[in-house]
């Protein structure tokens, strides 16, 4: 577990007192509560801890986007194991599994048939979320039975609590749960380090991540102030450390900004190739063409033995500005949805930045957001610690 000092440095230095609550969780663990959001017995009344909407689209009438309504529903709460919850993701290969980031606990909580009476959830924190998933960010599915995680961290613990060295990137997990959190808990290790199955460590105090294929996922560098390309390419296994057949790509003249505590998001659309990124920092909604740029060949510094280049040159086009604090960003149905960290809102493009509708909501502090199954739309708050689904 970190020590007090070190955690005393790494609260003051990303500002997470509005966040509240203390990093030294529990590893290792797994928690499950069933029925109401919240609770611990009971059902699920999808009535309970609605609130209805400030405002409806810009004008008060009914919205012009569909995934845009009047009632606000809480999902999850802190009662579930949320804290400070900064992103969210369905899991595509079982959508009935709602994944949440927490970045006070290092870990999970999935939530079962979200919404539903049959709602259930895990809490799950792995024995070296620590290093593996530490102040973790954002994540983001791949299509391998995988996701990956950013991590908004120097390197403050590793296996103990040291002095950061800026060892850190995204990190690559099983989504299969007989694996994740399972496999390789015991501390010390004992030739495992937890359930990952791979990292990469050119990015500390990474922002944002969006999967392209296999095992494959850009990254926002809130330290390096650039994106990345990270392919995994073969994992190494759970709890495994041979990282040298990844490929790292720096886009050394695509720049970000990072606002710390505040995520940006980012989403590739797989039709385009094109890279939709919340520049939080610096207020901007940007696209990337991914396929545009010159390599310009090896880089220094590298810390894995991987294959380490950088890329000038590439398309980049700012699609929208003046936006307060952009956090979270869903790409559905050719609109760009961002959420708006300093206002509360969320906000609705077209895909060259021109701004169709705005829905106020009732978040403390919104971050992440994605689209369910269905359709609608769903937001983390991470000052309020809640999962919270937009009726109609």
């Amino acid at each position: 577990m970190p020590s007090l000092r070190s955690l005393s440095l790494l609260l003051s230095s990303l500002a997470l007192a509005s966040c509240g609550g203390d990093p030294g969780a529990e590893t290792g663990a797994t928690s499950s509560s069933t029925g109401e959001p919240g609770t611990t017995t009971g059902t699920v009344d999808p009535t309970v801890g609605t609130t209805d909407a400030p405002t409806s689209g810009t004008t008060g009438e009914a919205p012009v986007v569909p995934e845009f309504g009047a009632t606000f529903v809480v999902i999850g709460t802190a009662a579930d194991g949320l804290h400070a919850v900064r992103d969210l993701e369905f899991n595509p290969a079982a959508p009935e599994q709602l994944w949440t980031f927490n970045m006070l606990s290092h870990g999970v909580v999935i939530y079962f048939d979200p919404g539903t009476p049959q709602q259930t959830s895990e809490e799950r924190i792995d024995a070296y979320g620590q290093h593996f998933m530490a102040y973790v960010s954002s994540a983001a599915f791949g299509d391998l039975d995988t996701f990956a995680t950013c991590q908004e961290s120097r390197n403050e613990w590793n296996v103990g609590p040291q002095d950061p060295d800026d060892f850190m990137g995204p990190a690559l997990w099983p989504a299969d749960l007989d694996i994740f959190a399972k496999v390789g808990q015991e501390f010390p290790p004992n030739g495992q380090e937890g359930s990952h199955l791979d990292m990469l460590h050119q990015s500390p105090l990474c922002m944002g991540i969006a999967h392209e294929a296999g095992n494959a996922f850009w990254a926002f560098d809130g330290m390096n102030g650039n994106i990345v390309r990270y392919d995994f390419q073969s994992d190494h296994g759970p709890g495994g450390s041979d990282h040298t057949d990844g490929v790292i790509t720096r886009y050394k003249d695509v720049t970000v900004t990072r606002l710390g505590n505040i995520p940006g998001h980012m989403e590739l659309d797989h039709a385009t190739g094109m890279l939709y990124i919340a520049d939080t920092g610096a207020g901007r909604l940007l696209r990337l063409d991914t396929a545009s740029g010159t390599n310009t060949g090896k880089l220094i510094g590298d810390w894995d033995g991987a294959e380490y280049t950088g890329v000038e040159g590439a398309d980049v086009q700012v699609l929208a500005e003046g936006l307060d604090e952009p956090s979270g960003l869903a790409l559905h149905e050719g609109r760009l949805l961002v959420s708006e960290h300093g206002t509360g809102d969320i906000v609705a493009f077209d895909l060259e930045g021109t701004e169709i509708d705005r829905m106020a909501t009732p978040a403390k502090r919104i971050m992440g957001i994605t689209i369910g199954p269905e359709g609608d739309l769903w937001y983390a708050d991470a000052g309020a610690n809640e999962i919270v689904r937009v009726a109609p």
